[in-house]
């Protein structure tokens, strides 16, 4: 069995109203819990739904008892027990659990399970017992459909159980075999005849009226029963145990009044949360109207009603026949022109829709929500009102203040009368507003208008906040800085024209030294010409000796790797004289050893006599032949020996040659190296000579250039001369002070300064600069 931990002692004590339930499929998982249960468990529906039904089992219930519970509803037979449950905390609770099979289209689909508080008492004497279960104390004890019980259940259970057909077959049997006794055997019997008839009667009748009071008696508590459930008592407690046609009645009887309890109970739940959504709606600001799924209206809240009563007179002019006061049972087809209209959009509608309409002069926002159950059927609509009469009569006011303002009319205000609250603060605080800035642009265009017509005396002295204190200020300041502007100008254009003429008089003592410079740059030019030609023509040469040491160069290495090959050669030499002196070695050892064999022939020959006469002649040729042999190798080897010494003392002569070449090859080298550097020195002098001469003609260009802008200097300074006494005229215009004007004194042109001659080469013409009018109004209104 599953053991659910931890636990604590702390008993969680029931109301008398609570009421558990709870819904599991065959397998005992759960698919349903009300309210109640999650209170009491401490469990989320997220944590229940889904899982097996003895998550809440407590540790100290006995497993005979949820062996009981199943093996009794696994026979499609109610179950009544008192059960320990534990909390997610660990706490635990009892309850009086009632469990019967949920019965659809003649099956059984699940176990519903309502569970009620206990009585301490009963509690107290159940615990004692389980406690003995736990314990393996309970002896003869057994839990059988809730029930503890003791022994067998005997004769008495299995008659109880009997069905009434078995019953009534059984009392006619006894009486039939009574008679048959007493019809064959009745003369051999005597006067025990009688006796039996009496007991068979009375078995008999015993049997009829086991029945009779098997039927009568549950037919009464069945009839009881049924009068308590019609007035509202589910909880009634009655034996259901037998298993007889009136056991299986009770049975049935007992599943029904814990459905209709757990039905009636859920029902009243869901009463009462719908009295309370009621009674918020009829106390909420909002405009609820509600209507069936045909759009006839079946609930209108306090608001919307007083809404229709303010408003009744002015929908009448649309609609004649409308009054509040039979709204109720209406259709809202009443309220549109084109009815066909309306129910198709909302035969359609998936979510809220808001719209608006005008009845007599007023407006009205609607929001329209369809109401739809948990099976997806529409069962109605829910429909806001908003009476906007007041706000767009707002709206259209404001629109027109703002779009006289964005025209520049801020002459306009915002009606008060008949305003109050948000409204009535809405119009004074935009009226306010429209004042302050119809106040703050008056001043602000008083002042750009003197400084227009060159008057710097006029400011904003008013006192305005926020942005408006912000352009006040900076107005003020602007006046400010440009009356500090146009008497810095005035101060300034004396000092330009004082400047000018200077810069005129110093223009001509440049202009005279800048000629004689571009004169002797020309002939720095003409220098340098000469030079260039000798240094290229000395680059020249430095380039053919260049080439000639690269040449000699070439043979030199080349002679040096002839020498190379003739040292290898004689090396080569060398050793094949080597070679064969060794082979003459071996030639003159053959002869010695030949001339040997010869000797050791003649001695045996002279031992054998006559016979060995013709064998010595042979070995003395054979002698003969040997000593030639080996003067002639001596003579070989004497002139192997001398070609030998020979041929070391030439490859000593070829390795000194081969020495010397390589000396000459680096030496020449080093000559190809100088003559490339004095070759690389040349062109670089002749290139840099050639930068020089081209520096000069650009310094000589320059000059030229300017000589010209001299001139153009001269013209600027005279042109600029002009244009300080235009700029003193035009500042003459400004009124600084009160009741005066600046006027600038009037002085006699300077005497301007001779403009040098151009320049030959000439690159940049002038332009004299054009002077400005005698007078700046035009530009002063821009700016």
């Amino acid at each position: 069995m599953r053991t659910n931990l931890p636990v604590t002692d702390k008993e969680v004590i029931l109301r008398p109203d609570t009421l558990i339930v709870s819904k599991t499929d065959l397998k005992g998982r759960i698919t349903y819990i009300n309210r109640d249960f999650l209170e009491i468990s401490g469990f989320t529906e997220a944590e229940l739904i889904g899982e097996p039904h003895n998550l809440v089992r407590h540790p100290d219930m006995p497993v005979e008892a949820f062996h009981d519970l199943w093996d009794t509803l696994k026979q499609n037979r109610p179950w009544t027990g008192y059960v320990k449950n534990r909390c997610k905390n660990g706490d635990y609770y009892w309850v009086e659990a009632n469990a019967t099979p949920i019965w659809e289209n003649g099956q059984v689909t699940g176990y519903m399970s309502v569970r009620r508080k206990a009585e301490p008492a009963v509690i107290q004497q159940v615990d004692a017992i389980y406690r003995q279960f736990r314990e393996k104390r309970q002896g003869s004890q057994r839990i059988v459909r809730g029930a503890v019980i003791s022994g067998g259940e005997g004769v008495g259970a299995l008659l109880r159980d009997m069905p009434v057909s078995t019953k009534l077959n059984l009392a006619g049997l006894v009486m039939v075999a009574a008679l048959l006794v007493l019809g064959f055997a009745g003369g051999q019997i005597g006067v025990a005849a009688p006796i039996i008839a009496v007991v068979a009667a009375v078995l008999g009748f015993g049997i009829l009226n086991s029945v009779a009071g098997g039927l009568v008696q549950p037919l009464q508590l069945v009839t009881d029963t049924f009068r308590k459930i019609a007035a509202g008592e589910y909880y009634n407690k009655f034996d259901f145990n037998r298993n007889d046609d009136v056991g299986k009645v009770l049975q049935a009887m007992q599943s029904m009044q814990i459905k209709l309890g757990c039905d009636v109970a859920e029902a009243n739940r869901v009463s009462e949360e719908n009295l309370r959504i009621k009674i918020g709606l009829d106390n909420v600001a909002t405009n609820v109207m509600i209507a069936d799924d045909g759009l006839n209206i079946i609930y209108m809240n306090r608001a919307v009603h007083e809404m229709f009563a303010v408003a009744e007179s002015d929908i009448r002019k649309d609609l004649p026949q409308f009054s509040r006061s039979t709204l109720m049972g209406s259709n809202i087809d009443i309220f549109h022109k084109s009815p066909a209209h309306q129910r198709g959009m909302l035969d359609k509608l998936s979510g809220t829709h808001r719209a608006s309409i005008k009845l007599g002069g007023r407006t009205f926002s609607l929001a329209v929500t369809p109401v739809i159950n948990e099976r997806n059927q529409r069962l109605g609509y829910a429909v806001e009102w908003v009476d906007r009469t007041a706000e767009v009569a707002v709206e259209d006011e404001v629109a027109d203040i703002v779009s006289g303002a964005s025209r520049g009319d801020f002459s306009r205000r915002v009606a008060v009368d008949g305003k109050n609250g948000f409204f009535l603060r809405l119009a004074n605080d935009l009226n306010r507003l429209v004042e302050t800035s119809q106040n703050g642009l008056e001043d602000v265009v008083r002042v750009l208008s003197a400084m227009a017509e060159g008057d710097l005396t006029k400011t904003i002295a008013a006192d305005y906040e926020g942005t408006f204190g912000q352009l006040k200020d900076d107005a003020n300041l602007t006046v400010s800085r440009l009356r500090e502007i146009v008497e810095q100008i005035m101060l300034a254009t004396d000092a330009i024209n004082t400047a000018a003429k200077e810069i005129a008089s110093g223009n001509q003592d440049l202009s005279s030294r800048t000629e004689e410079q571009a004169s002797s740059l020309e002939e720095t030019a003409s220098s340098m010409e000469q030079i260039t030609s000798t240094v290229k023509q000395n680059a020249d040469n430095s380039r053919q000796a260049n080439e000639l040491a690269s040449n000699a160069q070439q043979v030199a290495v080349k002679g040096g790797e002839v020498v190379s090959q003739v040292v290898q050669t004689m090396s080569a030499i060398h050793q094949s004289s080597h070679k064969i002196a060794d082979i003459i070695g071996v030639i003159d050892g053959i002869a010695f050893q030949t001339n040997i064999l010869a000797l050791n022939a003649a001695v045996e020959a002279a031992r054998a006599g006559e016979q060995g006469r013709g064998f010595a002649v042979v070995a003395t040729e054979v002698r003969n032949l040997a000593q030639r042999s080996a003067a002639a190798a001596k003579e070989i080897k004497g002139l192997i020996s001398d070609s030998v010494e020979k041929v070391q003392t030439g490859n000593k002569l070829v390795d000194q040659a081969g020495r010397t070449m390589e000396e000459v090859v680096s030496s020449i080298k080093r000559v190809a190296k100088i003559m490339a550097d004095i070759s690389d020195a040349s062109r670089e002098q002749s290139s840099g000579i050639e930068q020089v001469s081209l520096a000069v003609s650009q310094m000589d260009e320059v000059t030229q250039q300017n000589a010209a802008l001299v001139e153009e200097a001269a013209a600027a300074a005279e042109s600029l001369e002009e244009q300080a006494n235009s700029l003193s005229q035009a500042v003459s215009v400004f009124r600084l002070t009160e009741g005066a004007k600046m006027v600038r004194r009037e002085e006699a042109p300077a005497q301007r300064a001779s403009r040098p001659q151009q320049a030959p080469n000439e690159r940049l013409g002038g332009k004299k600069p054009t002077a400005l009018p005698a007078t700046l109004d035009d530009e002063w209104e821009e700016f």
